[in-house]
């Protein structure tokens, strides 16, 4: 679990809950992948603007 007070929210890893049936949305930070996906989602370069990042949608 990770805690982001000034964004009031908290990261809970899925994995850690059993009973969630986990379906990703889309990749952040994928400007520095070391495992390219090609798998349909959209690929931030960084973070969505609305958590301070570029928002800049990268290709697969």
């Amino acid at each position: 679990m990770t805690n982001h007070p000034t964004l009031g929210l908290v990261d809970v890893f899925a994995a850690t809950i059993p009973t969630l049936v986990f379906a990703p949305g889309v990749h952040v930070n994928y400007a520095e992948t070391v495992l390219p996906m090609r798998d349909g989602l959209p690929k931030l370069r960084d973070f969505p603007a609305e958590f301070g990042g570029s928002g800049e949608i990268i290709p697969e």
